[in-house]
């Protein structure tokens, strides 16, 4: 391998200490398969001179060009520049890390430091026109060595997909970071202008091109209290139409600068919230597939007042901007918003019958400290209700009109303080909006008032004049619900209820496909969500020993009767292995940390033979299943003398297939007529293959899908 590939070593040298191999920010879940990225880190300080740190910048550009140009070739070699001459850290053999089959695609983190403020772009100069306008003549060169390995393939193109990585710092001032940001939106749109206005030119024979192609960015604000002037930042990056592939760690509190200005601050959240949720939305306009994020990230801290969770909760139900959403509630003692008005405004929010115009597809809700029968109550009196509103505002009188949909005209006045009883604060100052805003719900309408209660998106419960509104009727949904996946995550102790959990999957349980629940003691059974959410096709389930998911085909028998002692690994390995359980058939992915028993809350000393009784029947199981796909356990390090006895079932046939590619079956089809043709004149009998023969044949080429075996180490006290 050095001998073919060591002439691309001084190249591979441009990229040490630069490129990096892992996850960045948070992790995605339990099942996050693409948690591990190839990322790039480019600085600036390290250079004074603009002229030198151009050079470096086009090395490194070239480097990476060609690595992907070795990716296309022959992934061993791609893997091995990665890991031997690039010095990427993959973990070690048996970890999944060590596995994972490394895409040619990067994350492009660009260090400010060293600007001395100036708008040089540098991402421009990475991604825009430039690259493909004045290569180097090493890089032609090398770039040609490459192609002649494949002499076959007459030319080939290759698009590079490149994600920039933007991340607040600790160290800055928010205002610092903000004008970053900007810097990036700004360079963004220029590269979108000229690919745009670029021509692109033929490839020569036997040549390979590569162009690094701008995808949607990656914003972590890693929890930091957000400025006016940060939050300016990101409503020009939504109205620039910057896609955002994820939006990390926004934390839902303001700066110290706004936080002796009331007005100020509704103004601040109502500024956010109107571009996370509802962005350049016309409710009579056109949709386009692909939204504007991806993925957001929120923090609720426990600071947050509870008008403020209103005015979010008012936006998320009319979001036509984001496709999946994570929420971290973070309530203390001294928490202003109770659980219950979270859920009860989350019910409103998510799966009301206010939220069907909502384009939400996914949502998950972490850090969840209760989950009450009487919270849960409230959250299902809120869903079954046709006047929603009633019940979120319980010392409201019901309006003689129905609760309808409106437009707020620009420039309306508008009140946004009550008291305790919900009567407004005639003494307090009004705001306005300078552009007129749809999808405003009234309620609570006696048809005669001059003022009108309403739900403003972004902005929570306010009252404007009814001459200040165009109203559309009833509201009737203009799409279905599209929530059809949900991911709670627990953060319990022993004394915390989650005993509202049965409720609230009775509720919304019927129209999700995807269910994930993560919990240290999750006291429900198996038969009990499936009878509640009777559509689901995966269910996941995280424990403090086990992780496991479930995959189900919609042609199966019902499960509702089966069950499985998921919490206990003996019980579990044992049922994986009889293949009685129906359910045990469903189990697809597993994880194991059996010394966690110990580890949390141990009320009795480690057992070092229990330890590995458990271990033996996990090994038993995987000796007798065949439908696992994916199987990972942790021990401690003083019981790494497993790795090799778990390794061998490492890549087994499981009885799972790959579907083979349609690509094959037309070539094969495509070949058998042309050899029907050319032997026209003998038997024709040796070729007439009807449906079910093709059918038998395609049914032997399929490959089985292997089981992956995982094993890992760590270093951890057990007594």
């Amino acid at each position: 391998m050095d001998r073919r590939w060591g002439s691309l070593a001084p190249w591979c040298e441009h990229l040490k200490g630069k490129l990096g191999y892992g996850r960045l920010a948070v992790k995605g879940g339990l099942w996050d398969t693409e948690r591990n990225r190839l990322h790039v880190t480019i600085r600036r300080d390290n250079f004074t001179i603009e002229e030198e740190f151009q050079d470096k910048l086009t090395k490194i550009r070239e480097a990476l060009a060609l690595l992907a140009a070795v990716e296309n070739v022959d992934y061993s070699a791609w893997r091995y520049l990665l890991t031997d001459l690039c010095g990427i850290n993959v973990g070690k053999e048996g970890e999944e890390k060590f596995d994972d089959q490394i895409p040619a695609k990067f994350l492009l983190w660009f260090d400010w430091e060293g600007r001395n403020g100036e708008k040089d772009y540098d991402l421009v100069d990475f991604c825009g026109v430039n690259q493909l306008q004045n290569p180097s003549d090493d890089y032609v060169d090398a770039l040609a060595k490459i192609a002649a390995l494949q002499p076959q393939r007459r030319r080939v193109d290759i698009e590079i997909p490149v994600h920039v990585f933007f991340s607040t710092d600790r160290t800055k001032a928010m205002g610092v970071s903000a004008q970053e940001l900007l810097d990036v939106v700004e360079a963004e749109k220029i590269i979108q202008e000229e690919s745009r206005n670029q021509e692109k030119q033929n490839i020569g024979s036997g040549l390979i091109r590569c162009t690094f192609v701008l995808e949607p960015v990656i914003i972590d604000l890693l929890g930091m209290r957000l400025s006016s002037r940060m939050i300016h930042a990101m409503e020009h990056l939504m109205h620039s139409n910057i896609w955002v592939l994820e939006l990390k760690r926004v934390r839902l509190e303001l700066a110290k600068e706004l936080w002796d200005d009331e007005l100020e601050a509704k103004k601040a959240f109502g500024q956010l919230f109107n571009g996370l949720f509802y962005t350049n939305f016309s409710v009579f306009g056109p949709r386009t597939d692909r939204l504007l994020f991806e993925h957001v990230q929120l923090f609720c801290p426990a600071t947050m007042a509870a008008a403020d969770f209103v005015a979010l909760a008012s936006a998320m139900a009319v979001n036509q901007t984001v496709k999946k959403l994570e929420l971290h509630l973070i309530p203390q003692s001294n928490a202003q918003v109770s659980t219950r008005h979270w859920w009860t405004w989350l019910a409103y929010a998510l799966f009301s019958k206010r939220s069907q115009a909502s384009l939400l597809e996914s949502v998950e809700i972490t850090k969840i400290h209760g989950m009450t029968v009487a919270d849960m109550e409230k959250f299902t009196r809120v869903l079954e209700s046709d006047h929603p509103e009633e019940k979120l505002f319980n010392d409201f009188p019901s309006g003689s009109w129905e609760e309808r949909i409106a437009t707020v005209k620009s420039g309306a006045a508008i009140r946004w303080q009550f008291s305790f009883r919900g009567e407004p604060r005639v003494d307090c100052p009004t705001f306005s909006l300078p552009s007129s805003t749809p999808l405003v719900r009234t309620f609570c309408d006696d048809g005669a008032s001059e003022w009108v209660y309403t739900l403003l998106p972004g902005y929570g419960q306010c009252q404007v004049q009814r001459e200040n509104l165009e109203f559309h009727g009833s509201g009737a949904a203009l799409t279905s619900s599209r929530i059809s996946v949900l991911k709670l995550e627990f953060v319990n102790e022993r004394y915390s209820s989650v005993d509202g959990l049965p409720l609230l999957l009775s509720a919304v349980g019927f129209s999700l496909h995807s269910l994930t629940l993560h919990a240290r003691y999750l006291d429900i059974e198996i038969s009990s969500i499936l009878e509640r959410c009777p559509n689901l096709l995966d269910l996941s389930l995280g424990g403090d020993e086990v992780d496991l998911q479930l995959v189900f085909n919609r042609n199966d028998e019902p499960f509702a009767a089966f069950n499985l002692d998921w919490n206990n690994v003996a019980s579990l390995s044992s049922a994986l292995s009889e293949g009685i359980n129906p359910l045990a058939s469903c189990v697809h992915r597993l994880r194991v940390r059996p010394a966690n028993r110990w580890l949390t809350l141990a009320r009795e000393p480690f057992d070092s033979a229990t330890f590995e009784a458990d271990l033996n029947s996990l090994l038993d199981m995987l000796r007798a299943n065949r439908s696992l796909k994916v199987f990972e356990v942790t021990v401690p390090v003083q019981f790494r003398e497993f790795h090799s006895k778990f390794r061998k079932f490492h890549l087994q046939p499981t009885y799972h297939t790959l579907k083979l590619p349609l690509a094959s079956k037309l070539a094969f089809i495509s070949a058998v007529s042309r050899h029907e043709v050319a032997q026209r004149t003998q038997s024709r009998s040796l070729y007439q293959l009807d449906q079910d023969v093709v059918r038998r044949i395609f049914a032997f080429a399929i490959s089985p899908v292997l089981c992956q075996v995982f094993f890992a180490s760590q270093h951890v006290y057990i007594g």
